[in-house]
């Protein structure tokens, strides 16, 4: 290895000095060194110091050139790390290094295919200038480019100093694409149109309903006229609007409820469902609804219908007139408690202690009642109401309103009567009982009880003429009185069993048995206990007899 030029010439300027130290060295060497070897050997010994000393400055700048390099290196490879970095993270498919420190384009990924795609679309042309203005100027860029049924997305940016193209393919387009697929098969209508109103796109069933065989034949369909005018509504207000149209389908007048809805570039998106057999059903409930109100309101007793918060949803005319109410107010709909309020400052409400404890019961049972309740009303004006609520089956409540003050009078009226016959019957000697058609005891006065020793319990309940036979056999014993009785009450003509005289009972006691027919089919039977007459009858036929 040869030194450089510098080193030596610097070797060379050292040795006159090296020379006068030279005569210093016998003096220090002692006199064992002889002749000429003490130059000699001095000669040698400093050339090897300069040698020495000129190859460790060699060295150190070896390293310091190394060191150097390694940095350039060093930078070099983390600019292309970070370039290839830079690369993989910004393209999805693909890309394509324009610009590379006078290198040829490098692909990457499907760089090549998707750039050579781009330079054939019809947006060439731009994407041409773009990419000059980015190897020229460093302006990033991003376009989107027609690629077979979806859309590419081309990104330019400078990166590193180069000039680099991403290629992504539109993740939307097979989204739109199954979206696509799914309004096809739907089976109602859905259509979009474009800003100038004509149709755009339109799926299978569209096509079908207006009976149109493709896209093109129903350019300027329409469901119906108002169309037009809708979707420049929806347009304007920024919202889908709604409306019903008839369209004849296959010669048969459907009903369809459809929607427009504005979309980007002021396009519009329709909807249609067909609602012909709802309509249908709509009608035949409203229907039955009207026949229902109808019916309701000619009912004589009030009816109030509530909803599932307690106010009123519709009542009948006996109603506002059994309480007096404006009909304009009722139509307010007001809540149960406020008719409670109103009925209460007309006095239309019994009288009541404590009556906002009252009210919050009323309303309290009408929200938890489950089977109805039934309750009576006594009003200040002398009127009895009864008050029955049932619930509805849409979660609200039936309310009748029935005004009872004439049934009670006349209930009242048939007691006392009753009474009046009953304490009438128990006056007279002979056992009066009445049996209705059904054979069951209607009304009995004591002396009945008495003479077959029953007891009032016994005859309570409107027990049946056999079970009644059946305690007097229990007690008297078996005879043919009560079998009379029975064809009497069974016989449809009781004439024949009018004036059946008298009999015997089991006891020996003699009975007068007659039956009659009431107007309303129930069966009048009296007993007539004669046995003292008989006797006394009897005795004074024997008198007579021995007198003469």
């Amino acid at each position: 290895m040869f030194l450089p030029a510098s080193l030596l010439h610097a070797a060379f300027s050292l040795l006159p000095a090296m020379s006068a130290a030279v005569p210093a060295a016998p003096a220090t060497a002692g006199d064992s060194i002889v002749g000429g070897a003490p130059i000699v050997f001095t000669f040698c010994v400093g050339l090897a110091g300069l040698l020495s000393f000129c190859w460790a400055i060699w060295l150190m700048a070896r390293l310091r050139n190394f060191k150097r390099r390694a940095k350039m290196d060093l930078a070099a490879a983390d600019l292309a790390k970070s370039f290839k970095k830079a690369l993989l993270t910004g393209a999805a498919q693909g890309a394509v290094v324009l610009k590379s420190a006078g290198r040829d384009q490098q692909y990457y990924g499907e760089g090549k295919a998707l750039y050579e795609t781009c330079l054939d679309s019809p947006k060439a042309s731009k994407v041409i200038r773009a990419v000059a203005r980015l190897i020229d100027d460093g302006a990033p860029f991003a376009l989107s480019v027609p690629c077979g049924k979806c859309d590419l997305i081309l990104r330019g940016v400078p990166v590193a100093g180069r000039a680099v193209l991403y290629f992504h393919r539109d993740s939307t387009c097979d989204d739109r694409e199954r979206y696509r697929e799914i309004l096809e098969a739907l089976p109602m209508p859905v259509w979009m149109r474009g800003p100038d109103n004509r149709l755009a796109w339109a799926n299978k069933s569209f096509l079908f309903t207006l009976g149109f065989a493709s896209l093109e034949d129903a350019a300027n369909a329409m469901l119906q006229p108002s169309e037009r005018a809708l979707a420049a509504q929806a347009q304007e207000r920024g919202q889908p609007v709604s409306s019903r149209a008839s369209v004849m389908v296959r010669g048969e007048s459907r009903t369809f409820s459809f929607g427009l809805a504005p979309i980007v570039d002021a396009n519009v998106a329709g909807f249609a469902c067909d609602i012909t057999e709802n309509s249908r059903r709509e009608s035949k409930l409203r229907l039955v609804c009207d026949a229902q109100d109808d019916m309701i309101d000619h009912f004589p007793f009030g009816v109030a219908v509530l909803d599932a918060e307690r106010r009123l949803v519709s009542c009948n005319k006996s109603y506002a007139d059994m309480w007096d109410l404006p009909k304009p107010w009722l139509e307010s709909h007001p809540s149960y408690a406020e008719i409670l309020d109103r009925l209460r400052d007309k006095r239309r409400l019994p009288e009541q202690r404590n009556f906002p404890e009252w009210k919050a019961a009323q309303v309290s049972t009408l929200a938890s009642a489950r089977q109805g309740s039934e309750e009576f009303w006594h009003l200040p004006n002398g009127r009895s109401i009864r008050i029955a609520s049932r619930p509805h089956l849409l979660g609200g409540i039936f309310i009748l309103f029935e005004d009872i003050t004439e049934r009670l009078k006349l209930e009242s009226s048939l007691n006392l009567l009753a009474q009046v016959q009953k304490a009438t019957l128990d006056t007279l000697e002979e056992g009066i009982v009445i049996f209705g058609t059904d054979g069951r005891l209607v009304v009995h006065n004591v002396p009945f009880a008495r003479m077959w020793k029953l007891s009032e319990s016994e005859l309570e309940g409107q027990p049946h003429f056999a079970e009644i036979a059946g305690f007097c056999a229990d007690r008297i014993g078996h005879d043919g009185i009560w079998g009379i009785v029975s064809c009497g009450v069974n016989s449809a003509t009781p004439e024949r069993f009018g004036e059946w005289s008298k009999t015997k009972r089991a006891d020996g006691r003699i009975i007068s048995l007659s039956l009659s027919r009431l107007p309303n089919g129930s069966t009048v039977v009296a007993f007539s206990d004669i046995t003292d007459l008989e006797r006394f009858n009897a005795l004074d036929e024997d008198m007579s007899h021995a007198a003469a």
